[in-house]
């Protein structure tokens, strides 16, 4: 009876093993400055982490193409599923969940297609070592300075090479940008980013170049109730000068509860300015009837520190990916205004979350 007894406990210590968690998931308030040369790998410490790309693609048969290729990771030591009786550890499924989305703004056909990618039942790979993020056939790695990216969803794929053409821009103090309500996490980007590849458009691949712009963000990515979503703009412009623009809402009371920005000069030299500084007016709205969400469809932005003054509208009003776990609006946009009182023009990216009615964004 002794031996059934310790063969049990062994047994069930075993089992205990089997089931607890890989990682462990740091929530302390980030401190250390952000080091690109080893930061651009999966941290598997930070409970949740994206790779994100936006950019516009010129066709050598003149079609022009906006597109967007996210890589999302999340360890999952506090997560729950639904379960027969009661909720259970998403750690015993995966300790680390993946997601991809990819979109296409067909600007000639005036077309936006979305696509969505799980490592739920397929293979994924986020390397702690090197940059080298795959869920299934979709990937994004660094080989000798450059990104290469691929991904494929009915009707359209690229395979793109990029190459930066600035050093990545830290945004807030070294890296760190304060969310509100005690809460940071890491983020750079590559602003500016000479692109070339493939476009295969019907299963006909046609040769492309653009401009890109990448971003990295982990940590722990909270937002606290009376927050309800957040805006963001990348902004590239004729003049070599790049902005990021990042917006908190708290709905309740009106008001950006927290925010922040970063203009990137021609030489790569970064501000950061604090949400004070920047004023962002929605000038008109676009509804989804799929979400119930009234989008901001147009915008003045203002910075009165730089004399930087720009008008923002959407290439196609429709750019909105209804996809899991949440809808959100990501679309392509173009620039005027003047920067110094001299006309600037340029193009970028918008995403807008947290808008919808039928789907309200989740605080996790």
């Amino acid at each position: 009876m002794k031996k059934i007894k310790i063969l049990s406990a062994i047994c069930f210590s075993f089992l205990i093993l089997a089931c607890a968690p890989v990682y462990t998931i740091n929530h302390a308030l980030p401190d250390k400055p952000l080091q690109i040369a080893s930061d651009e790998a999966a941290h598997n410490w930070a409970q949740s982490e994206w790779w994100y790309y936006t950019g516009h693609l010129n066709a050598e048969d003149g079609r022009e193409f906006g597109y967007e290729l996210t890589f999302f990771k999340r360890i999952t030591n506090e997560d729950k599923l639904p379960g027969l009786f009661i909720p259970v550890p998403a750690h015993w499924f995966k300790d680390v969940g993946m997601l991809g989305h990819f979109a296409v703004t067909d600007l000639q056909n005036k077309k936006f297609q979305t696509a969505e990618i799980s490592n739920l039942l397929t293979d994924s790979k986020a390397d702690d070592q090197k940059y080298d993020v795959k869920i299934d056939n979709w990937t994004a790695r660094e080989e000798k300075g450059k990104h290469l990216l691929s991904a494929v969803m009915k009707g359209y794929k690229i395979d793109l090479e990029l190459e930066a053409l600035k050093p990545a821009a830290l945004h807030g103090e070294n890296g760190i940008v304060r969310k509100g309500k005690e809460h940071a996490n890491y983020y750079y980007s590559f602003t500016k980013m000479k692109t070339s590849g493939t476009m295969t458009v019907d299963g006909r691949p046609i040769q492309v170049t653009g401009m890109s712009w990448m971003d990295h963000e982990y940590g722990t990515m909270k937002l606290v109730y009376p927050q309800s979503g957040w805006d963001w703009f990348s902004i590239q412009l004729d003049n070599h000068c790049e902005l990021m623009i990042y917006l908190i809402r708290n709905d309740r009371d009106a008001i950006i509860d927290a925010g922040g920005a970063t203009f990137v000069s021609p030489d790569g030299q970064t501000r950061w300015l604090t949400k004070d500084e920047i004023d962002v007016k929605p000038l008109s709205y676009w509804h989804s009837r799929q979400t119930d969400s009234n989008y901001p469809s147009s915008w003045d932005v203002h910075v009165k520190s730089l004399n930087l003054k720009l008008h923002v509208s959407p290439m196609l009003a429709k750019q909105e990916v209804n996809l899991q776990p949440m809808p959100y609006w990501e679309g392509s946009v173009i620039i005027e205004g003047t920067y110094n009182d001299l006309p600037v023009r340029g193009k970028g990216y918008v995403e807008l979350v947290g808008y919808s009615k039928k789907y309200p964004l989740k605080y996790m």
